[in-house]
């Protein structure tokens, strides 16, 4: 229905109605124009990861020696698979075709941009953090470093759990230690250390 057939037939019904039905219309309207607008870099709307998130992109010797020339190089990408929370490496020959597809075990990766962001927010949006986060001066740190052990509850494997740190001072002293799982969403250690079970950690790959 067009904007100039609920005028036309709201005249009878008086300029109240008229303008309410207008506004409904208008509003449905910048509903769905809101629902066209597609994600961004490894975001859905709500903010929570999804899909493949690339972490890296380098230039490498190519996998097939014997079909390739000496100076031939390839493009190996890594990345995190948040749909089946496993590391993907893909190997693209100098044409740009992909020829090669692993998902190697244990294998860890730096933080994206989008990744630091999230937890950021889910720093500054859970109850348990925000109290201490949200406090003027505090800057929230996610450099990276992997949590995984076996058997834990929330960090075993195909977790994304990642260790954040919160800090004052211009980042000189330390707040709040906690831990989060990108792959559920949440701060699953919000005070980490001694009163929390510890973990392992891995360093990330790059």
């Amino acid at each position: 229905m067009s904007l100039r057939c609920v005028t036309q037939r709201t005249r009878s019904t008086g300029p109240i109605v008229a303008r309410a039905m207008v506004g409904l219309l208008v509003l449905v309207s910048l509903t769905a124009c809101a629902s066209i607008s597609g994600s961004i870099d490894g975001l859905d709307q709500p903010g929570r990861m999804r899909g493949l998130v690339e972490s890296s992109r380098v230039t490498d010797f190519c996998p097939q020696p014997p079909i390739r020339r000496a100076d031939e190089r390839c493009i190996v990408t890594r990345s995190w698979d948040y749909d089946r929370g496993v590391t993907v490496v893909r190997t693209y020959d100098p044409q740009g075709t992909l020829i090669l597809t692993q998902t190697p075990p244990g294998a860890d990766l730096s933080l994206t941009a989008a990744e630091q962001a999230r937890i950021e927010t889910l720093m500054r949006t859970d109850p348990r953090t925000s109290s201490i986060v949200n406090v003027p001066g505090v800057m929230v740190w996610s450099g990276g470093f992997v949590m995984r052990e076996p058997g834990d509850r929330y960090c075993d494997r195909g977790s994304r759990c990642l260790r954040a740190i919160a800090a004052a001072d211009g980042g000189n002293r330390v707040v709040l230690h906690s831990v989060v799982d990108l792959m559920t969403d949440r701060v699953v250690y919000p005070h980490y250390g001694a009163a929390e079970k510890t973990l392992t950690h891995s360093p990330p790959e790059h």
